[in-house]
């Protein structure tokens, strides 16, 4: 590590969740202000919600195959000092696609976020903030159009490629706990999941999240998923269209194109490898990586006040600098 690109250990104990409600209600009232709508974007109508006001920052949520809702109550430290866009992607959620290859691509995703930019935040800049997955389609854009960014938030992110891809498995595969397995066996084999009900889909979700919890604890204090009714039935599906064109993608040799600030945050308990993160961390021009210990996948979980210290921090430090 370098001087300039700094990686930052941090440790200490999780404080509370912020559960927000409420729509254009007053702050003093409700919290922070809301509002949603939807867009139409090449067949799709694709739901977003803000959430507190400043300068905006765009939230892609993981997967491929989920919706906003389980980072959504966990983003109200953020919504204290700037406004935070969530939107489902296409066909998931409570945003409506055709399904098919052609409306489900990479392309139209980058696409989407380039409207929610465009029509939502309303600015010719934006801070991406992008969870697990979300990782893959922040990144791309950042290479793709690198010009409409002003900084990137990478959280828990995967590989742009497969050279970790055993290690990951591996350490998966050793998280796994034998009631989970068992619980997610049991819940397939009932008649709510072969329907694709939502509770059940959330259930399965549950146990696979658990796993990758540094303490299985905190997410059975914590965590509640309640998927939407579109994600369960068709969440699946999408993930398979979206993703049968890139098997075997890799880019991890254009990491080096992207020369915005990047913040990388990463759990040390997460299975995704640590190398990983640090090789991502050397990989970008212009990155800082925070390992959080104490914590895996979701360290806006396990460690909310250390995560949004370091992440408040980066986000300052950006308006300092400038566009």
């Amino acid at each position: 590590m370098t001087p300039r690109r700094p990686a930052a250990v941090v440790c200490g104990l999780a404080v509370l969740a912020a559960l927000m409600a409420g729509c254009d209600a007053p702050a003093s009232e409700a919290g922070p202000p809301t509002r949603a709508g939807s867009l139409s974007v090449f067949e799709a109508e694709l739901f977003y919600q803000t959430v507190g006001v400043g300068e905006p920052v765009v939230v892609v949520h993981g997967g491929p195959g989920l919706d906003h809702s389980y980072l959504r109550p966990w983003f109200g430290p953020l919504a204290e000092t700037h406004q935070v866009v969530f939107y489902d992607q296409r066909g998931l959620g409570a945003s409506r696609a055709v399904v098919n290859a052609s409306s489900l691509s990479m392309e139209r995703y980058l696409t989407d976020i380039d409207r929610i930019r465009e029509q939502v935040a309303q600015r010719e800049k934006i801070t991406l903030l992008a969870h697990s997955w979300g990782a893959i389609p922040a990144l791309l854009y950042a290479m793709e159009r690198p010009e409409r960014l002003t900084a990137l938030i990478l959280v828990a992110p995967v590989e742009p490629g497969s050279r970790f891809r055993e290690r990951t498995g591996e350490n998966q595969l050793a998280r796994r706990d034998s009631a989970d397995v068992a619980a997610i066996d049991s819940i397939r084999g009932t008649p709510e999941f072969a329907a694709r009900e939502a509770e059940a889909i959330s259930q399965v979700f549950f146990h696979v999240f658990r796993g990758t919890f540094a303490d299985a604890g905190v997410a059975d204090s914590l965590l509640r998923l309640s998927l939407h009714q579109r994600t369960a039935s068709q969440g699946q599906l999408v993930a398979s269209l979206l993703m049968a064109p890139l098997q075997g993608l890799d880019f991890w040799d254009r990491l080096g194109e992207i020369e915005i600030p990047v913040l990388i945050v990463h759990g040390a308990r997460d299975p995704i490898p640590t190398e990983m993160v640090e090789a991502m961390h050397e990989a970008l021009p212009d990155s800082r990586l925070i390992r959080v210990d104490g914590s895996g996948h979701f360290p806006f979980i396990e460690k909310p006040a250390l995560f949004w210290d370091g992440v408040r921090a980066f986000l300052r430090q950006r308006a300092r600098a400038g566009p």
